[in-house]
């Protein structure tokens, strides 16, 4: 299953949980929300699975009660718009009060089909990447006061655009694929190939950004996950020269509500991005998977 999942098989039914939450990042509990519900989703699309029902946590900071029902209103508005949306519905949940607002939902999901896994990559397969990197770069910088408005505006955009649509276009060619988020492109494509005994080629330039991110990324900024995300990547071959340095280092950036990535078979590559793109999704190829052990190669 995917990096947070659990597949369960129940008599003739195959049913996916999964579960995510996200400390709030932004004032907008309503924004926050829609965000928290599409990244929490993730699992579900990657493994190719229909969205079932969801159960919501939610922890409140100190506020009065008038606030506090109001905020709370928004925020189950927005995830239930998300979720019904996805196909699925909030049947539950558990409410506290704590220091800081966060939101979480655990997931389930139920495939008609066996579930798409980690596993399952064949060397040939090109690599598919349907949203731009750069979210947790853009986000220190916005608490850094470095980032301009309106990247962070298009930030957002991206983190509450589900990826619903996408999986339903690759779920059906598909060999493996996962949802990128905390660990970084290279850490969820690391975890694909070492599932499925394979390595990778990625070319840098394929690779699509969030605006903003490579400019903040050569200034220096990084999330305060990337050193843990760059030290977890055990076989990677960077490009050297400093045009591409900022770029390789996204390849480490933590991602909230990213892309789906998915290695399919090369004859359907192009026909899959072209159906992405006009069903609103990024849809860039962004490598291949090569024959060998678990390593990346960066060109």
């Amino acid at each position: 299953p995917g990096d947070d999942a659990a597949i369960l098989r129940v008599g003739g039914a195959t049913q996916v949980l999964t579960t995510d939450h996200l400390r709030a990042f932004m004032p907008d509990p309503y924004l926050m929300a829609r965000i928290t519900a599409v990244h929490a989703l993730g699992d579900i699309w990657a493994m190719g699975a229909a969205p079932q029902a969801a159960l919501a946590t939610v922890t409140l900071p100190p506020m009065s009660p008038r606030l506090q029902r109001r905020t709370l209103s928004e925020i189950m508005a927005a995830a239930g718009a998300v979720m019904a949306g996805a196909g699925a519905e909030i049947v539950g949940g558990h409410s506290a009060q704590g220091c800081e607002l966060a939101i979480g939902f655990s997931v389930t999901g139920l495939c008609e089909n066996a579930p798409i896994t980690l596993a399952g990559a064949t060397p040939g397969d090109v690599l598919i990447l349907t949203k731009p990197l750069g979210s947790g770069t853009l986000l220190a910088a916005e608490m850094q006061l470095l980032a301009e408005g309106r990247w962070i505006a298009a930030a957002y955009e991206e983190m509450a655009r589900p990826n619903g649509a996408a999986a339903e276009i690759l779920a059906p060619h598909a060999h493996a694929m996962t949802d990128i988020t905390g660990f970084g492109l290279a850490g969820h494509l690391q975890g694909m190939l070492q599932a499925s005994d394979v390595g990778a080629v990625l070319h840098l330039d394929a690779i699509p950004l969030l605006e903003g991110a490579a400019q903040l990324a050569a200034q220096g900024v990084r999330s305060s996950l990337f050193a843990q995300n760059r030290a977890a990547i055990a076989e990677i071959s960077l490009p050297v020269g400093a045009s591409t340095d900022a770029r390789a280092d996204l390849l480490f950036d933590p991602q909230t509500a990213g892309g789906l990535l998915a290695a399919v078979p090369a004859p359907e590559a192009a026909a899959l991005c072209a159906a992405l793109a006009g069903a609103g999704c990024t849809a860039a190829r962004i490598g291949e998977i090569v024959a060998g052990s678990a390593g990346i190669e960066v060109r």
